[in-house]
């Protein structure tokens, strides 16, 4: 905090003071005036926040170095940590047996990646970053509270909750904590601190905006009419409902009738009963929030009676594995009928923050895969590390000063997304529309970026859409 100053103002005042009874001479006095100027109280709320002398640390943060490695992708992955530097920890709430198993891997692989880059081109202030060993959640709510009462008192924040419903689970939790986490879940709730208690730090394009967005750009850019819709999902909170209220208002504004929905609770989901729906009650279109194994299952069961309606896909129902070499997917996939919605650009895009991407995942660690889940991994940490350095700024690494900083500050991603205020309750209204492809390795061509329709530009975002 800076002390008062106190400037020492020399004025030098010539007069005259004529007395009237017995004259006088003209005298020159210097006169000494001290003024003190007010100190200017900077706090994370203010944008000029200056960077604090020294940093307050509280839980997850030491002084001693991060570790050399943790044990992920079948392999020894490489922290990068400054051995002269102290060590900020987050934890991590994956998927490694539940229904998104396989794109758990690429996902903490990617977030790993991502700290390896920012530990070896200098860290955050005098720090190094390391996410602890993950957690298994399976996917399941119970287990994520589980998991989150064992991680969180070892670390100063989550760089991964996997899923919408199961972070839900645990705000009470995180609140009651002060911890902030980076959900990996497009919710479009987890934009308002009506529903996120500003602890969710959000990325990417919401499955609500995903739905809006990609109904309204095939009116407007494909030559098959849209009239007549169905959706297919499984009951998920968070997840398809949002994607589904976002394709309802586009539908509703575009004039155009949802035929059908199937979404039945995830545990009566029937392959039949919806490839039976799209065969006896035909629609020009399906809109899906499923998961991948559910996305191939039913669009190939469809095609084998010879039904391949327009498909418009959730970003988490679509897998690179569906047009990978000898699938027997791949044809049905890259006929033209499939499109995706995606959180951010894929893997090949031309921004620095994938340019980055490429060079540590593929160069530094040799992976091979260009998965959308890797992107997603990698693209989920920028607004974390914003934060993070926010924290230090103001001179608080404790849980609250973390949380404090993510109330009110502006982060970038090196290109990948839009710059965003976090802590407004405004959500990111731009998609990434893209299209199934073998030639590349993301196995998705990218067919519109950053594309936002007139349903979005539209629709009252002060609240979200599920």
């Amino acid at each position: 905090m800076k002390s008062l100053r106190k400037q020492g103002i020399i004025i030098f005042i010539a007069f005259a003071l004529v007395l009237s009874a017995c004259g006088g001479d003209a005298a020159e006095e210097e006169v000494v005036v001290e003024e003190t100027t007010p100190e200017v109280v900077e706090t994370l709320d203010s944008p000029a926040v200056t960077t604090a002398q020294t940093v307050k640390t509280g839980v997850g943060v030491t002084e001693e170095p991060c570790p050399d490695a943790y044990a992920a992708l079948g392999t020894q992955v490489p922290t990068g940590a400054d051995p002269e530097k102290g060590c900020i920890y987050l934890g991590l709430l994956n998927d490694y047996t539940g229904p998104f198993a396989a794109a758990g891997p690429a996902l903490e692989g990617a977030q790993r990646a991502f700290w390896l880059w920012v530990n070896t081109t200098g860290g955050i202030g005098d720090y190094s970053v390391a996410i602890v060993d993950g957690y298994d959640t399976q996917y399941n709510p119970a287990k994520m509270i589980e998991g989150f009462a064992l991680q969180k008192d070892d670390v100063a924040a989550f760089a991964m909750t996997l899923g919408s419903v199961q972070t839900q689970f645990i705000l009470e939790a995180m609140d009651e904590s002060d911890t902030i986490a980076a959900p990996m879940s497009w919710w479009s709730g987890w934009s308002y601190k009506s529903a996120d208690n500003g602890l969710a730090i959000e990325f990417g394009s919401s499955y609500c905006a995903q739905g809006m967005n990609i109904l309204d750009w095939g009116v407007e850019n494909l030559p098959v009419p849209i009239q007549k819709i169905g959706l297919i999902a499984y009951v998920n909170p968070g997840y398809a409902d949002d994607y589904f209220a976002g394709v309802k208002a586009a539908a509703n504004a575009n004039g155009i009738e949802v035929a059908w929905e199937y979404v039945p609770p995830v545990t009566e989901f029937d392959v039949a009963a919806a490839v039976g729906l799209m065969a006896t009650q035909p629609v020009d279109a399906v809109y899906m929030a499923t998961d991948p194994n559910r996305t191939a299952q039913v669009s190939g069961g469809a095609a084998q009676l010879g039904v391949v309606p327009l498909t418009f896909m959730a970003a988490p129902a679509f897998n690179e594995a569906f047009v990978a070499d000898g699938a027997p997917t791949q044809a049905l996939f890259t006929s033209g009928a499939f499109y995706t919605a995606a959180w951010i650009d894929p893997y090949e895009a031309d921004t620095a923050g994938h340019a980055a991407m490429r060079a540590t995942w593929s160069g530094a660690m040799g992976q091979t895969s260009a998965s959308s889940y890797v992107v997603a991994g990698w693209s989920s940490q920028y607004h974390l590390k914003g934060v993070l350095e926010a924290a230090i700024k103001g001179g608080d690494l404790t849980k609250a000063g973390i949380r404090r900083a993510a109330a009110n500050v502006d982060v970038s991603s090196d290109g990948m997304m839009p710059v965003r205020t976090l802590g407004v309750s405004k959500a990111e209204t731009s998609t990434s529309i893209t299209a199934p492809d073998a030639s590349v390795g993301s196995g998705t061509r990218l067919v519109k970026a950053n594309y936002s329709g007139p349903t979005a530009a539209s629709h009252d975002w002060s609240k979200p859409c599920s």
